[in-house]
């Protein structure tokens, strides 16, 4: 079973949460609140991959904003795979 890490606020200390315990406290939740339950977690979902994803492409804010930017060329801007690697092997004699 998987255990997550959390606070005990009663005691001051860390306590494990298993699958289980997260499946009792569902059962005794009411009905009505198992959606906010539901979008809380799909938050953290979202909230946990794109910290991921961040870390992964560490990138600064400039970098973002260049890529926001190319968002705005048209097509036609774009330049060929093959035109761009020939270029980049001419250049740097790759």
């Amino acid at each position: 079973m998987k255990n997550f890490s959390n606070f005990d606020k009663n005691k001051g200390l860390k306590m494990e949460i298993t699958i289980k315990d997260l499946e009792n406290n569902l059962k005794t939740l009411p009905k009505e609140l198992l959606g906010n339950v539901n979008d809380y977690i799909d938050f953290l979902k979202e909230k946990y991959t794109k910290i991921k994803e961040e870390k992964i492409y560490n990138l600064s804010e400039n970098q973002k904003n260049i890529l926001d930017n190319q968002e705005d060329i048209e097509d036609s801007e774009y330049q060929d795979n093959e035109e761009f690697l020939a270029e980049l092997r001419k250049e740097y004699g790759l």
